[in-house]
């Protein structure tokens, strides 16, 4: 992971602390460390290698000099699986709070998330990864597909901390998948996830995008 701060040159400087948290599928904490923050360069894989788990979910806590405000801090990643031939996937790592108190027990929707996709298609396996980063509320949400005039939902319960991968059939009856949508109480992490058929390999990995919250 490569810590990036637009705008300013000598942002780097001012971040005073990185802490990472990894957890396993059902929220369990299963490693945790401090990263120098001088490091502009994380090997994420090389920390996560000996783990058993099939899926992690990463938590990143940047904490900043108050002075790199107002311009907001970016972070991106490069992901490239192990022994692929593929080139790196760039994404920009999902900058996500949840947890804080007036959310316990919030039953309204609060926050949508959309992902558009083109109408050729480039992956032929899909799927939404949803991360709940709150630290003490669970999350109901909603997985909705779009194909068309039609649409199919999904129920998606996530405790604190848990993550989940859900797969998205990418055509319904020959008409492709258009678009993905969730909605949340509060903001998940959240990702679209395109394979390739035989190999399995990635050829999409981006977060949705916010517009009601």
């Amino acid at each position: 992971m490569e810590l990036v701060h637009q705008r300013d040159a000598a942002a780097h400087r001012r971040l005073a602390s990185l802490r990472m948290t990894a957890h396993d599928a059902d929220g369990r904490e299963v490693l945790a460390l401090d990263v120098d923050p001088a490091r502009e360069i994380f090997d994420l894989g090389a920390a996560l290698s000996e783990r058993p788990e099939e899926r992690l979910m990463v938590l990143f806590d940047a904490r900043y000099d108050e002075r790199v405000f107002p311009y907001r801090p970016h972070q991106y990643a490069y992901l490239h699986p192990r022994g692929a031939t593929d080139a790196p996937l760039y994404y920009a790592v999902n900058a996500t709070l949840g947890g804080v108190p007036d959310r316990i027990g919030a039953t309204n929707i609060n926050n949508v998330e959309t992902y558009v996709f083109r109408p050729r298609a480039f992956a032929e396996r899909y799927s939404v990864m949803l991360g709940n980063v709150s630290r003490f509320a669970a999350a109901q949400a909603q997985l909705i597909a779009y194909y068309g005039t039609e649409r199919v939902g999904h129920q998606i319960e996530l405790p604190p901390k848990a993550h989940v991968e859900a797969m998205v059939a990418a055509d319904l009856e020959g008409i492709r998948l258009s678009r993905v949508e969730t909605k949340a109480p509060f903001r998940l992490a959240t990702y679209v996830v395109g394979r390739r058929a035989e190999s399995g390999h990635l050829v999409l990995f981006d977060h949705l995008f916010t517009y009601v919250k």
